[in-house]
Order: structure tokens, then sequence, then C-alpha cells
């Protein structure tokens, strides 16, 4: 699990910002919100244009150290002139393990410095710069008799060692990169929707069987208040599409909600849950009716095996009976605090957190 992420210098982060998910309190409700002494589960809220968005880029940001594809992004770095590189820090939990990993960037394909250290043993730190080791305990993850001459064009030195060493199930290493493999993020704005419901949603009926995926799906919706019934019609080329069923079918996806639209992409999401590690949703219930984004964060509550980060507009979701104060954040431009620590009052179940929050309770 992520434990702690510190960036600086990247987009809006001009100063050091940091999120600490081990920052938890002893509520003794809504405890599935929490797991193995971290937040599991939490909602961000925030003005506009604070970077909510940005803070799951900048959180997804590793991802792209194991060789994914990068576009040249000229807003890489914040815009003042005295930022140079863009610095990340990670901390994760699994099980008794620490893993920090921490780099430094120029642009979003070059990297300056790299390190890793396991459960406070410095394993590598890496100057891309001048292309030398600086610390070398490469060792004690099995690393000693890789080739290190030749490295220039590796995603990063973490990579390298991941793809290139035996790593057994319950290694750190074997572990961080199953997490890394499983961060995913879910952006809640319509267009691309569309494109990914066409690319995603249309494949999955194509390449299942189909009969039970309608089914599932028109169960999934159902759950959710949309009860309508679902049937793929064969076109005369040959490629079935998913229709909504009534004495003159209508084509599903020219025909459905924005929030339809939206749940189909949750459910997308859904069915990969299991593989997923963490979850960043940027203003997922942005079409959602507000009963509809209690049910969602409900669903993802009772999911521990993935950890969640949403970022919302809706008030309602401020309430004690799905979530607690120390699982709800408020982001500003400068930093990012739990309800429990923006203010003085203790804060227990009985307490209307959204009746506080709209009065300034937890203004700065």
């Amino acid at each position: 699990m992520l434990k702690r992420f510190e960036v600086q210098g990247y987009k809006n982060f001009k100063e050091r910002f940091i999120f600490d998910a081990a920052n938890v309190r002893d509520y003794q409700f809504n405890t599935q919100c929490i797991k193995n002494g971290l937040v599991n589960s939490s909602i961000i809220y925030g003005k506009n244009a604070v970077g909510k968005s940005n803070l799951g880029c900048a959180i997804m940001n590793i991802k792209d150290n194991f060789g994914g594809y990068v576009q040249e992004d000229e807003s890489f770095l914040n815009a003042h002139n005295d930022v140079t590189f863009a610095d990340f820090y990670y901390e994760f939990q699994f099980d008794q393990d620490i893993v920090k990993y921490s780099y430094k960037k120029e642009s979003p394909v070059s990297l300056i410095e790299e390190t890793l250290v396991i459960n406070e043993t410095i394993i590598f730190q890496y100057d891309h710069v001048n292309n030398k080791m600086i610390e070398n305990n490469v060792k004690e993850v099995q690393a000693n008799t890789l080739n290190w001459e030749f490295i220039e064009d590796v995603p990063s030195i973490l990579s390298y060692i991941i793809n290139n060493t035996p790593q057994t199930e319950r290694a750190p290493l074997r572990k961080l990169y199953i997490f890394i493999q499983g961060m995913q993020f879910l952006r809640g704005d319509k267009q691309p929707l569309y494109r990914a419901l066409y690319s995603g949603i249309s494949k999955i009926f194509l390449n299942r069987y189909i009969e039970d995926d309608v089914e599932n799906l028109e169960s999934f919706l159902r759950d959710f208040g949309i009860d309508e019934k679902l049937v793929l019609i064969e076109s005369p080329t040959g490629v079935k599409e998913l229709y909504f069923q009534y004495d003159k079918p209508i084509p599903f996806f020219q025909n459905c909600s924005s929030g339809t639209l939206a749940l189909l992409q949750l459910y997308n999401w859904y069915q990969k849950i299991s593989k997923a590690s963490f979850l960043f949703l940027d203003e997922f219930d942005a079409f959602y009716h507000y009963d509809l984004s209690k049910q969602v964060i409900k669903l993802f509550n009772r999911t521990d095996s993935c950890q969640t980060v949403a970022t919302s507009h809706n008030t309602d979701l401020l309430n004690n009976k799905i979530m607690r104060p120390d699982c709800l954040f408020i982001l500003t431009k400068n930093k990012i605090t739990s309800l429990a620590d923006a203010t003085s009052r203790e804060l227990r179940e009985g307490h209307n957190l959204e009746k506080l929050y709209v009065g300034g309770e937890f203004d700065e």
C-alpha cells in the first residue's frame, strides 16, 4: 500500500507537498476505510484549480519509470523560473517491509537521480546525469551480477533491476512491481468516457461469453437503480452491439445518459479491481446523483484489496455513515489536510461533517 507520497516542482506543486496515509486516528466506526494502519479509502475535496487532478497525475508518475509511453508535457515542471526539476518520493508498506523510492526529473522522460531504500538499507542511489552509482548495495536484491555498462536507455534503474533479476513472491521488489502495475487513474469527464466505452466496454462483450456479460451488466446497473433489459444484436457486418431491449431496440451507447455512461466505465473498472492495487478516481461522480455517489463509495469501501483515493465536490459524501474524518481531506494550493486535523474540535461519529464544512469549520 502507498503509505506516504511527496512531490515538489511538478505542475502546481512549487513547494513540497505531502500526502500521509499513515496519519490515522482511533475512530471505532467505518474501520473498513483503514487497512494495516493506513488510509485505504479516502475522498479529497478542494476548490477548482487547486490541483486535485494534478495530484493524481503526480502519484501515477511512477508508472512512467517502467517503460510506459510518455507524452511530452510542456507543463511538467512548475512554471516558476527557479524550478529546474520535479522531485518525487514514495513510501510503500508491504506487510512488514517498508520500501522508499525517490527520484528527480527535469522532464517526463529525463531522470536526474534515483534512490531505492528497503527497510532502511540504501539499495542504490544512481546519478543519471553522469551515469554512475553513488550508493551501491544492489547485492541485497540479487542484482550484483547485472551489466551496468550500457544502461543509458533504460527507463529507470529500478525497472532494470526488477525486470532482470529473479524475485520471489514475498520479495519487497516483487510486491512493489505488482503494486505499481496495478495503479490506475480513472477520470470522470464525459469525452474520455465515450472513447473508453467504445474501446473498452464493447471489447468486453465481443471477447467474452457474451450472454453472461450482458446479464452481469444488467445486474450491476440494477444495483444502482437502472432497471433496463439489454440485448446484443448482430449487425449485417457481423459485429455485435449493445441495445436497450424495447419493442423496437435502440442503440445503447448513443442513447444512454451521462450517468449511465459513467456507471459503465465504473463497471469496466470494477471487473479489474481484483488486479488493481491503487485507484485514483478523479471527480468520479461528475454525472452521478448524490445517492448514487454514496453507493459507489460504499462499493469501493468494501474492496479492501485496492487502495482508493477519490476527488469530489459532492459535500453529501462528508458523512460519518460512509466515511470518517481522518479519511476525508481538504486540498489547498499548499497542502492536504484531513478533517480530523483541520479543526481543534474533537470530531465524533454524531457530528454533521457536511454542515461543519459548509459553515467554514475546516477553513484555514
